[in-house]
Order: structure tokens, then sequence, then C-alpha cells
């Protein structure tokens, strides 16, 4: 079967970082031709006009326009080429992409995390074009506006894309997760809990227990007889003995 051939565009203001993905691409990746290299986001789009790329290398700490803002030169719904974000580690950053399901790559790039990103981009190629966009919109969401945060989900039709602020709650089935939602619904996804445990790093989560992750704006009641928690749904939750007093902390600090 012939290789997929692929078009390249590598964005990022540093020299030695662009010269340094396009030798890893040039020596490993045979399949992808590099059409060229931009140093800001404006030149960019200039590019991305005139060549027409399939996917962008895209840095997202970049002076004048961070690599986020893309989405103000071509809105998500007119996107029709992939992007990789390249991005130095940011804790925050890095959630905001992994709720949205958006790919990204850590600098210093390696081989090893290159590979993963375009194993996943070949097969994104083949997928539905209309869930890669859920996913930019997601993640324009989660990163200019992370009060009205997104998390892309997979489902049997594809993807579901659900705001933080409607999950009440999270709870661990074995190795499945239950998702309940303030409108009554329940997600069953198959994905461990601990796989969402960086929704803390991102919004009002806590896991309280090793079987349950709360949304703490949704906590209507501390049951101080039976050491749970009323959830404004009304079910209850567990709460572990050790992890009260951070509980009570971080509830003091969201009424700051």
């Amino acid at each position: 079967m012939e290789e997929q051939k692929i078009t390249a565009l590598i964005v990022d203001d540093e020299l030695h970082a662009r010269r340094g993905l396009q030798s890893l691409l040039a020596e490993h990746f045979p399949e992808i031709t590099v059409l060229g290299e931009a140093k800001d986001l404006p030149e960019a789009v200039k590019l991305i006009n005139e060549l027409h790329p399939t996917v962008i290398f895209l840095d997202v700490e970049m002076p004048g326009y961070s690599g986020t803002q893309i989405f103000d030169f071509f809105p998500s719904t007119d996107v029709d080429f992939k992007i990789i974000f390249v991005t130095a580690y940011s804790e925050y950053a890095v959630t905001a992409f992994e709720l949205s399901a958006v790919d990204y790559i850590l600098k210093p790039i390696t081989l090893e995390a290159l590979n993963r990103a375009i194993t996943k981009l070949k097969a994104a190629l083949q997928a539905d074009k209309s869930l890669e966009k859920e996913r930019l919109q997601a993640l324009i969401a989660n990163i200019q506006n992370p009060e009205d945060a997104r998390l892309v989900l997979p489902s049997n039709d594809g993807q579901v894309v659900i705001k933080l602020n409607d999950i009440v709650f999270l709870k661990a089935d074995s190795s499945y997760t239950e998702i309940y939602l303030a409108d009554g619904s329940k997600l069953f996804l198959s994905r461990k809990l601990l796989e969402f445990e960086k929704l803390q790093n991102y919004g009002p989560f806590m896991r309280t227990h090793r079987s349950y992750i709360v949304n703490l704006n949704r906590i209507k009641k501390i049951l101080k007889q039976d050491g749970g928690l009323l959830m404004d749904n009304g079910r209850e939750v567990a709460l572990a003995a050790d992890k009260k007093n951070l509980l009570y902390e971080k509830l003091n600090a969201l009424r700051l």
C-alpha cells in the first residue's frame, strides 16, 4: 500500500526549533514534505493561503500572536488543515489541549512524541472532519473562556462535547467511568477515573475518594454524620477522611 503523502508547514519564532523539527521529519518521516517555515503567525497565515499544507506544526508561545490565535485568522468552521500544537510545558495549557482532544507535542520535541503525533495525524486524516472542528471549537473555549470550558469525549456516534460546569461528579466503575451531568443524564466511558484527574488542573474539581471526582461548585451539603457529600443532583458521594481538610481549603478558596 502506497504511503500517505503529507505536506507540512512549521511555525515557530525560534530558528533552532524550526531546524530541529525539520531535521527530525526529513530523517524519520520521508512521507512528510515540509513546504515552508514561518517565524510568526501573520507569516504563517500568508503561507497557509499560498501553499495549502496538510498539517501545521504550530508553536503556541510566540511574540505578537500566540499559536492559538490562528482561529482569529481562520474560523474553526473553515479550517481545512490539521494542527499539531507545539508547546513548552504549562500544566494549564496542556490540560486545555487534553480536554479538547486536540493533539500537541511538548518541547523539547522527542522522536517518540513526534512519532506518536504523526501516527494520530494519519488516523485523523481518515476521520470525519466535523469531529476535528468540534475539537477546535472546544479548544477555543478552553483557552479563551475557561469558565465555559468543554470536555471532548468519545461516543458511539463519534464524540460528545460537554461543558465542565455541567458535570456534577465522576464515579469509577472498575476500568470504566460514569459521568453524572446536571440535566440528569449519565455518560459511561471505557476509561479509568485516573485519566480524568487532569480536570483538577483546570477547574473546580477534586478527587474526594478513590472512586469519585466531584465538581466543587455542585456540592450542596457536607454530610458530617455519614462523612460524605450531597451533590446538587440529589446524589451522595463518598469523602475519604484524609481528603476532608483539603476539601475545606478548596471550598474556602472558591468563596474568596
